[in-house]
């Protein structure tokens, strides 16, 4: 997919590529802090970093003029000054969110008849993200690994009625932290009363609405930032927002008569 077009089968486009395999590995970057006349560093952060995804293709070509036609084919799909949204066949269920950077299509030796071609993709976030979100989910975890170690989940795993204490599973590999690292979380708040609190247990993250509630268009904090309608309507809460650590999380819903809560997120994987 370029730039939220439809996706599409790269081999099948081109029909004499030939998809070889993808690698590439996280890199998390230390920060330290040093002080005149002391030895050593103080250790102050750490971050997940921007790294590189190398796609691997072999093209095999006719002749001298084919492979012109087809080198000409795959700079002008790949080299473009856009996002592309990579899925593979052997991680089906990934995503990631890259921008292409130069590379070489060249033959094994000189006038010969196949190219191995491998392209280079900066991924600047570092992460991987679920093909679908939380609220987006089929069954769809049956086709995991059974490594991930991921119970089967549907849609409604993520979706509260009445329920003032119940856990709220997070399949990501790492925290999702709107605050700290703008991660994607949106909750969708529908209530009877004059305020909504809600709570993480697991990490004291918190949440509060001050404001009548109905049961028929929800308030919703996207991040850190509270709408209705389309309207942003912050200034109703405590400008608070809810951080999900990895698996499962205590949820606390209080304020209110009665309630109805979805929670929408990416799943995220370095």
């Amino acid at each position: 997919m370029i730039d939220g077009e439809p996706e599409f089968n790269v081999c099948k486009q081109i029909k004499q590529l030939q998809y070889l395999g993808t690698e590439s590995s996280p890199v998390l970057t230390n920060n330290y802090q040093n002080f005149q006349g002391n030895d050593g560093s103080i250790f102050t952060s750490s971050q997940f970093g921007q790294n590189v995804m190398n796609v691997h293709f072999k093209l095999h070509v006719k002749n001298y003029y084919d492979y012109q036609a087809k080198r000409d084919e795959i700079y002008n799909l790949f080299m473009q000054k856009k996002i592309f949204r990579l899925r593979f066949p052997e991680d089906a269920n990934h995503v990631v969110f890259v921008r292409p950077v130069g590379f070489d299509i060249n033959p094994f030796q000189r006038a010969g008849l196949d190219c191995d071609i491998n392209i280079p993709f900066e991924n600047p976030t570092g992460y991987k993200f679920s093909r679908y979100d939380s609220l987006n989910q089929s069954d769809l975890w049956d086709d995991y690994p059974l490594g991930w170690n991921v119970p089967i989940i549907t849609a409604e795993d993520f979706h509260f009625t009445d329920q003032w204490a119940f856990q709220l599973l997070n399949p990501s590999g790492i925290p999702i932290d709107p605050y700290g690292e703008h991660h994607d979380l949106k909750i969708f708040m529908k209530w009877i009363g004059n305020r909504i609190t809600i709570v993480n247990k697991s990490n004291g993250s918190s949440y509060e609405y001050r404001g009548q509630g109905n049961m028929n268009m929800p308030v919703v904090l996207d991040g850190c930032e509270t709408f209705f309608n389309g309207q942003q309507v912050s200034y109703n809460s405590d400008f608070g927002n809810i951080k999900l650590e990895p698996g499962f999380n205590k949820i606390q819903v209080s304020g209110c008569k009665h309630f109805d809560i979805s929670f929408k997120f990416p799943f995220i994987y370095v």
